[in-house]
């Protein structure tokens, strides 16, 4: 063999191929006990690729650049080494048909909050007090803004309110609402809870902070070390939040009106409990998602069809 011939073939065994990357990338995942290592490996390419992962199968032997190669590394360190999990390295999450830009003061959205959405849009298709005159959904709590915008995209005839305590979660909030152009179907508004809200309301939409506070240090580091706190805990039982929505719907919602939430699991009978006891709620119902949990409590104000 020549000279010419050997660098070629060592140029060719340098050759790290989109293929080679992710199975390679997969493997280290997998060993640092990445739940879905290959998935992962995927979406953290298709980024620095700027394709989705069709793409990255029809250009599966493509060569790297070396460029391409380092920025990959680095994400691929910040997945398996320091556990971030992969939406907030690539400040994107698909929920409910759409993506949603994820920032450092907001919740990643999880697949089971995209049940809120499906609850409350079959109660505003079907429950009498939610039909005919336009009604206010409002949301506690709305972080990246996921929920309300899929609201006011599907039912863009309602008014739409939503709240956080985070100036950062809000802003980042408003982006995705223009990013789904939705932005002036939906009122913002800083502030705990109901933030002052005195008006009337049809339907009560939230995925609160409901982790004990005693169980936070338990949480895998995806959640604990990257997900903001205000997200998270609510309270030594986790019912804080909860209590506060039953309290502000119990006084907000027209008869007949609803109050659809995402709760923890083994929180649902206590959840009815604390709106029931506000004697202002009777029907309820809870719904469990995709695992089985127990993951949906819809409970309806006094006075509407049961």
């Amino acid at each position: 063999m020549g000279t010419r011939d050997r660098s070629r073939e060592v140029v060719k065994k340098d050759v790290l191929t989109i293929g080679d990357a992710v199975l390679k990338s997969a493997e280290y995942l997998k060993g640092k006990g990445i739940d879905s290592p290959r998935l992962d490996a995927e979406l953290l390419l298709g980024k620095i690729m700027n394709t989705d992962r069709l793409h990255l199968y029809m250009d599966w032997q493509k060569p790297l650049t070396q460029l391409e190669i380092s920025a990959y590394r680095e994400f691929i360190r910040r997945r398996g080494h320091d556990r971030e999990p992969v939406a907030r390295i690539i400040a994107r999450k698909n929920f409910f048909k759409r993506d949603f830009e994820v920032g450092v003061d907001t919740f990643v959205p999880r697949p089971e909050t995209e049940g809120v959405v499906e609850h409350a849009l079959m109660l505003l298709d079907s429950e009498p007090a939610l039909k005919g005159d336009r009604q206010t959904v409002f949301e506690v709590g709305t972080g990246t803004g996921c929920i309300i915008v899929s609201l006011a995209a599907e039912r863009g005839q309602h008014h739409h309110i939503a709240t956080d305590i985070s100036a950062g979660a809000l802003a980042t909030a408003k982006r995705n609402a223009r990013t789904h152009q939705v932005e002036g179907r939906i009122d913002f508004r800083h502030g705990s809870v109901f933030a002052g809200y005195e008006g009337t309301l049809g339907l009560i939409v939230s995925n609160p902070p409901y982790i004990q506070r005693s169980e936070i240090e338990s949480l895998p580091p995806e959640v604990r070390v990257f997900d903001p706190m205000t997200a998270l805990e609510g309270g030594e039982d986790g019912l804080d939040v909860v209590r506060a929505i039953a309290e502000g719907g119990a006084r907000l919602l027209i008869a007949g009106g609803w109050t659809v939430l995402e709760i923890g699991e083994g929180q649902a009978q206590p959840t009815v409990q604390i709106f029931r006891a506000t004697g202002a709620f009777g029907n309820a119902r809870v719904e469990r998602d995709l695992a089985g949990v127990e993951r949906y409590v819809l409970v309806q104000r006094n006075g509407g069809e049961a």
